[in-house]
């Protein structure tokens, strides 16, 4: 498996051009530039008209307004700052925009046994210090993250010792099980390499990133220089600043009033003003999440399948999406995000709306007016909003229900519980492995159907039997297209049994001024690339 950095000579040109000398550049946010887009970003992006910047000069610098202070106290182990959004640390493996593994600080990687993976370094990548990236340094990021946070072994499947030094650029990792999805699982910020002279008392972030810290501002702003010896594509800009906003609604008004350049998930009542404004633009790139109903397919009466296609058949997700999420996502066929590859999006069966059908399996089924609970959690984003609509729909096929808005934890415990019939939720991954959407939703062993299944053999959403085989089956397997299948065939008897009621598909969207083109929004937003990023006035 390797990696092409031959387009960084393009990048290189570009950015040596003369400061008005380029006529026509596509303008866009995460869409410039497409030929360029298999440099592992996916290089997503709408169609976006061509702005001719004959008349403007390229200015060197620019402000991206961020909902996540990128400072605050538990980036320590970074140096200080999050390894999300900067572009300043890298992992070894990336995640494009078609959730696909793409070779990054290593260009290879072979599992060598059944626990055992050898991952090659890129040899000649540099620290923003100067000193190349060493197998030695890999094993150091991975033993400080396996330290710090005490929750990361059994996210990593690693304990500390069992990650090895085989020369200076090869490195073996022994997982404390056998894990097939070990390299997704690490394609993921969170597990960055860092120089080991980092330290965050001093403000010394030391990564590998395209740019680097210049000062930080504790809970105001991160300000960064374009690293002149990155290995991939140079940055054009040459400076660029992370500024804290953490209300949508000030980050709108911010970029309004062109204190900033770019403004990351501005609300969706703001969407339809930042489109009617000539002198601003959208972006939109589709997630790895989805928003559904998860049913108590063990709980009376949601333990009758009759019931449960005729609460599928009342919900229409295109006025879930049109309404309550104003246009942002897309009306969602199952609970898995069709831009996983082994997404069974296409194939599954689909729940049209159609009361008259719904309430005819109403009176099939053993419904005899009980009310449903429907548990919503106080912190999804209209949680509440869509559970009225959920609500109104089932009142048109005739079937009671009852909202229950719990805070997070309570919400978990109840869930895992066993105490709603109808679950309000999103799942999503945020690397490349996104295995564990399946198991963690629909194994009899997965996180929210084990507590029951192991204390009374039954869970939530998890049909058992085949299914559990067909998961297990896709989590073991190395081999994509036995692993979609397999994946596949689960997701459809998941839809013929009517377990869930998919509501939507994420979408992740950004505003930006006119004056910007060529950002590259990520699947996984905390990926998004801002090497192509340029600013004209």
């Amino acid at each position: 498996m390797t990696y092409d950095t031959s387009d960084k000579t393009r990048r290189t040109v570009l950015k040596t051009v003369g400061a008005a000398g380029v006529v026509g550049v596509a303008g866009c946010l995460g869409g410039d530039d497409s030929s360029e887009s298999d440099n592992g970003d996916g290089n997503g992006g709408d169609d976006q008209e061509d702005r001719d910047r004959s008349d403007q000069n390229r200015v060197p610098h620019a402000t991206i307004a961020i909902n996540d202070d990128p400072t605050r106290d538990d980036w320590n182990h970074y140096g200080g700052v999050t390894p999300y959004w900067t572009n300043i640390l890298e992992p070894l493996v990336w995640v494009s925009n078609e959730m696909e593994l793409v070779p990054w600080l290593a260009t290879e990687w072979e599992q060598t046994g059944e626990r055992t993976w050898e991952f090659s370094l890129r040899e000649g990548v540099q620290f923003h210090n100067g000193e190349e990236v060493t197998a030695d340094e890999v094993v150091f990021s991975f033993e400080n993250i396996l330290d710090e946070y005490v929750w990361a072994p059994g996210w990593l499947h690693l304990e500390s010792g069992n990650i090895e030094a085989l020369d200076t650029h090869l490195v073996e990792f022994t997982t404390t099980d056998p894990f097939p999805t070990f390299p997704g699982t690490i394609a993921h910020n969170m597990v960055a390499i860092q120089h080991p002279d980092r330290d965050h008392t001093e403000d010394r972030v030391i990564g590998t990133g395209p740019f680097q810290v210049e000062e930080i501002e504790q809970h105001q702003e991160v300000r960064t220089s374009a690293f002149e010896d990155y290995w991939n594509d140079e940055p054009i800009l040459e400076e660029l600043t992370f500024r804290v906003i953490e209300d949508p609604n000030t980050r709108t008004l911010s970029l309004e009033n062109r204190e900033i350049d770019v403004a990351l998930a501005p609300p969706r009542s703001r969407i339809a003003s930042i489109e009617s404004d000539d002198s601003l633009y959208l972006d939109r790139q589709s997630r790895p999440g989805a928003g559904y109903v998860g049913i108590n397919i063990h709980k009376s009466p949601t333990d009758d399948v009759a019931l449960r296609q005729a609460l599928n058949h009342a919900i229409s997700q295109e006025t879930i999406v049109d309404t309550i999420l104003e246009g942002v996502g897309d009306p969602g066929r199952g609970p898995i995000s069709p831009i996983i590859y082994w997404s069974a999006h296409d194939e599954i069966t689909d729940y049209e709306k159609d009361d008259d059908l719904g309430a005819e399996l109403v009176s099939e089924s053993g419904y005899d007016g009980e009310t449903l609970e429907i548990l919503v959690a106080n912190d999804l984003v209209d949680g509440r909003e869509m559970a009225q609509v959920i609500q109104g729909s089932l009142d048109g096929i005739g079937v009671n229900s009852d909202i229950q808005v719990l805070e997070r934890a309570a919400y978990s415990e109840a869930e895992r519980d066993g105490e709603a019939h109808l679950i309000l939720k999103e799942s999503g991954s945020n690397s490349g492995d996104a295995d564990y959407i399946i198991y963690e939703g629909f194994h009899s062993e997965g996180d929210v159907n084990q507590r029951l299944y192991e204390e009374e053999g039954t869970g939530l959403h998890n049909l058992g039997g085949e299914v559990d085989d067909l998961i297990e089956q896709g989590f073991q397997t190395g081999d994509e297209d036995e692993k979609a299948a397999a994946y596949k065939e689960a997701q459809q008897h998941i839809a013929d049994e009517a377990v869930t009621i998919p509501l939507y598909y994420s979408e992740f969207i950004a505003a930006a001024h006119e004056n910007i083109d060529g950002a590259n929004l990520g699947a996984v937003p905390q990926f998004s690339r801002w090497t192509d990023l340029e600013h004209w006035e």
